[in-house]
This record gives C-alpha cells, sequence and structure tokens, in this order.
C-alpha cells in the first residue's frame, strides 16, 4: 500500500476511533474516588507520576485523561499506529515500543517524557499479559525516573467484553463508571524489583475492590 494512502488511512481511522469513544463518553456517569487529590492524571503546571492501571481499562481510561499531560506506550506494530492516531485526537503522547520488542527504545521514550513534564499511563499487564499481572517495566521505569506510581483501579457497570487475553471492556451507553486512584506508591532506586511489583499489584487489586464496592453502593 502507497504511503500517502497508508497515512490517509491511520488518520481516519484515528478520527472515527477517537469520535467513537467521545460520543460513548458523552454518555458515561464517571466518579472519581481520590481521597489524597493526586489525580490519575496530571494537568499542566502539576507535577508528573506513573499512572498504572490494569489492560482491560484502556479505553475506560482513554477519555478520562482528554487534557492531561500523559504518554502512553504503544505498540510498534500495524495496530499500534492507529491506536496512536486515535490518542492525539485526545491530546495524548504515545511513544512506541513495547515490553517484547523494542523495550530499550520504550524506556528511553519515556524518560523523555518524564523530564519534559509528562506522566506515563502504563497498562502493568500489557501487552499479552496475564490478565491482572505487573510486569516488571513499570518497576524500572520508577526507578529510573524517581516518580510515584499512581494505582488506578475501574469498576463498570454494563460493558461489552471481548473475547481477547485480558477481557478487554468496553462501556456500553449509560454505563456507570467508579475511577479509585490508591496512594502513590515510591520506588526505592536500590530495592528489588520483585517486591515493588508484588506492592502494585496490591494496591492495583484494592483499588478495583474500592472502585466495585463504591459502584454497588450508588456511588
Amino acid at each position: 500500500m502507497p504511503v500517502l494512502q497508508r497515512t490517509l488511512r491511520f488518520r481516519l481511522v484515528g478520527w472515527l476511533g477517537a469520535l467513537v469513544v467521545r460520543l460513548l463518553h458523552a454518555t458515561w456517569r464517571v466518579t472519581v474516588l481520590d481521597p489524597q487529590n493526586v489525580s490519575f492524571g496530571v494537568r499542566e503546571g502539576t507535577a508528573p507520576a506513573i499512572i498504572a492501571f490494569w489492560h482491560r481499562y484502556l479505553l475506560t481510561l482513554l477519555a478520562e485523561c482528554r487534557g492531561y499531560r500523559v504518554c502512553v506506550p504503544v505498540s510498534q506494530h500495524r495496530d499500534g499506529e492507529y491506536v496512536a492516531h486515535v490518542m492525539e485526537r485526545f491530546g495524548l503522547s504515545s511513544v512506541r515500543g513495547s515490553t517484547t520488542r523494542g523495550s530499550v527504545k520504550l524506556l528511553r521514550g519515556l524518560l523523555a517524557c518524564t523530564r519534559e513534564g509528562w506522566s506515563p499511563a502504563i497498562t502493568t499487564d500489557g501487552p499479552r499479559g496475564p490478565k491482572y499481572s505487573v510486569q516488571p517495566g513499570v518497576a524500572l521505569l520508577a526507578k529510573r525516573c524517581g516518580l510515584p506510581v499512581r494505582p488506578v483501579g475501574v469498576a463498570v457497570s454494563k460493558a461489552w467484553v471481548l473475547r481477547s487475553w485480558d477481557e478487554f471492556l468496553i462501556p456500553k451507553p449509560l454505563a456507570r463508571i467508579v475511577i479509585a486512584v490508591a496512594p502513590p506508591l515510591e520506588a526505592d532506586p536500590n530495592a528489588d524489583v520483585e517486591p515493588y511489583c508484588q506492592a502494585l499489584r496490591v494496591a492495583l487489586q484494592s483499588a478495583r475492590e474500592t472502585a466495585e464496592a463504591a459502584l454497588h453502593a450508588g456511588a
């Protein structure tokens, strides 16, 4: 396929994808539980942080990140190009690479973003799982850049669930969504990665349970 035709296709898909997400988001009733007022994203002029969540909630959080200085790792494959164009429509920055290919390039790109005041948003179990795991990449990034990690949990009242490894969620129109932000986790540059990953997994699970409890209570 000619380069121009491929570029136009990516831009068209990005525009349509962003439009669909915006239309869905306009119907969602979203509640953010943020007792420490640290927020799950970072606006202009505030300190950056690493936003950690599980891959199945990526679409749910995408529209909520609009207006925040957030950078997101995106696969170098063709599908990643489509995702990058959708994110661009939301004012988000994409960093190309993955934990399986281009990991060094990805880490360097994310570190460069943090130096410019952007907050990396990391799916800790992406891109291939296992579901609800925490891969070491987020801990390595936190140790290198010295930023706190903000675990985010999500609960959705009704959604389409894809038959993918992560059971990816697409909230239905008029869905009620609760987003819970757990207290930030600091990474010791001299500490082992594995204990930090375990602590982050516990924090993510706790944030999800908090969101689910609030959703069921009618928050």
